[in-house]
C-alpha cells in the first residue's frame, strides 16, 4: 500500500468520499421525515433508527472526505 503522499488518486478518492457522504446524508432526510407518518410505534422506531444511522454514516463520510481533501490540496 502506498503512503497517502504518493497516492496519485488521493484527491479524487477524497472528493468521491465527500460526495458519497453527502448523498447518503440527503437520502436519510426522507427516512427521518417518514418517521412522523408511521402509524405504529415499532415502525416509527425502526424508521428513526435507520434514518439517524444513515445520517451519521453520511456525515462521517463527508467529514472524512473533507479532511482528506484538505490534506491533499
Amino acid at each position: 500500500m502506498t503512503p497517502p503522499e504518493e497516492n496519485p488518486h488521493a484527491r479524487r478518492d477524497a472528493e468521491t468520499m465527500f460526495m458519497l457522504g453527502a448523498f447518503i446524508a440527503v437520502l436519510s432526510i426522507p427516512v427521518i421525515i417518514g418517521t412522523a407518518f408511521a402509524e405504529e410505534s415499532f415502525p416509527r422506531l425502526v424508521n428513526a433508527a435507520c434514518g439517524f444511522v444513515l445520517l451519521g454514516i453520511g456525515l462521517f463520510f463527508a467529514w472524512r472526505g473533507h479532511k482528506a481533501k484538505q490534506r491533499h490540496s
